[in-house]
């Protein structure tokens, strides 16, 4: 009987501890999104015939996207993502997975693990634009090809999508912080092999850090949202034991301003790199400024952006590229968007070896959410 008793007391107590934690499983759901669109461009004729450039072509990209999440009886919610190259991949890029990552959350704020972005990338404000081809990253010169790759936009961070941990802040009176540690740029882990620990270009990091602050309020009719971060890398240069360590380091201000379906804002990034860095040529500047209008299905935007790079050592002058851009959106239904773009760019080489001045070009295309 005793037995018995103590059996069923034990069941009892299981039971009781199984309750307390019961939560449903993380249930992966699917989505993400598919863009095609045709180009159309006119380069400088010199650089035209250099380069083979072509007045026509198709392009697209693709993510399909894992998430869950489920929460605990204890009020925590924990949860996962994972981002699924499509193979339309306008960037050429040879990854399969974008980014996977897990996440706790609850009233302490938020705790990211895994192959993400860094927070002072995530809460960036950036120019507002109504069409998928963003000035405010490398969108442009995908169809108005430029002579040379240094490029500085407004996004924040050394780090891409290496393994991290990352804390957010709960808002408190609209202001939020958070920051990320990169202890390496290897998924596998700091294990010393500087081939594996690429960043940017040639260059290798130990370790890199972020930090970032948004406020956002209502003032009357009007919204705002100011954003600042700052980015660390701790690069090992040319040799693989750090011998000759070089320090890069950026830092970026954005403001949005919204009013009766008008957003207006812009964002400043600037990045400082020793020449033993190996990404010194990035060391420069990058801004970029939008206003766009936004009526029911309908929304259009007026952009401009520059970036100032010193380039490579030994040759006058810097990279330098403006751009601006007209851009519009229609929404045809629910995840189902038609949008444009019209661009004019001057890239202008450092001592003109291969300008590419006058250049301008359009986008037609497809949005698809899902």
């Amino acid at each position: 009987m005793k037995k018995i008793l103590f059996g069923a007391t034990a069941l009892a107590a299981v039971s009781t501890i199984s309750t307390a934690y019961a939560s449903d499983p993380i249930k992966l759901q699917l989505g993400g999104y598919l863009e095609y669109y045709a180009v159309g461009a006119s380069q400088d004729s010199d650089y035209k015939k250099a380069n083979r450039v072509n007045n026509f072509d198709m392009q697209g990209e693709s993510e399909i996207w894992f998430s869950g999440v489920t929460t605990l009886d204890n009020g925590l919610s924990v949860g996962v993502r994972v981002e699924l190259e499509g193979g339309s991949d306008h960037d050429g890029a040879s990854d399969i997975i974008d980014e996977s990552y897990l996440y706790v959350s609850g009233k302490f704020g938020k705790i990211e693990l895994g192959s993400t972005d860094n927070i002072a990338y995530k809460m960036r404000a950036v120019a507002p634009n109504a069409s998928y081809s963003e000035v405010d990253d490398d969108s442009i010169p995908r169809y108005l090809l430029r002579p040379f790759t240094d490029d500085n936009i407004t996004d924040l961070g050394f780090d891409g999508d290496a393994n991290k941990i990352s804390y957010l802040t709960p808002k408190f009176y609209g202001i939020q912080f958070g920051v990320s540690y990169s202890p390496s740029n290897d998924a596998q882990g700091d294990d010393g092999v500087s081939a594996s620990e690429t960043i940017r270009k040639a260059a290798n990091f130990d370790e890199a850090w972020a930090a970032g602050v948004s406020y956002e309020r209502e003032i009357g009719a009007v919204g705002l949202l100011a954003t600042a971060g700052y980015t660390v890398a701790n690069g090992a240069g040319a040799t693989d034991n750090g011998t000759t360590n070089g320090t890069a380091q950026d830092w970026a201000f954005g403001l949005n301003l919204t009013y009766q379906g008008f957003t207006l804002g812009g964002a400043y990034r600037g990045v400082s790199a020793k020449s033993n860095s190996g990404f010194s040529e990035y060391d420069g500047y990058g801004w970029d400024a939008g206003l766009m209008y936004s009526e029911g299905p309908y929304a259009v935007s007026l952009n401009y952006r520059q970036s100032i790079t010193a380039g490579n050592a030994g040759i006058a002058g810097d990279n330098q590229i403006d751009t601006y851009a007209i851009g519009a959106k229609y929404t045809l239904g629910a995840g189902v968007d038609v949008f444009g773009q019209l661009a004019y760019a001057d890239y202008d080489q450092e001592g003109t070896l291969q300008d590419n001045k006058g250049a301008y070009g359009g986008v037609v295309g497809i949005h698809l959410d899902f």
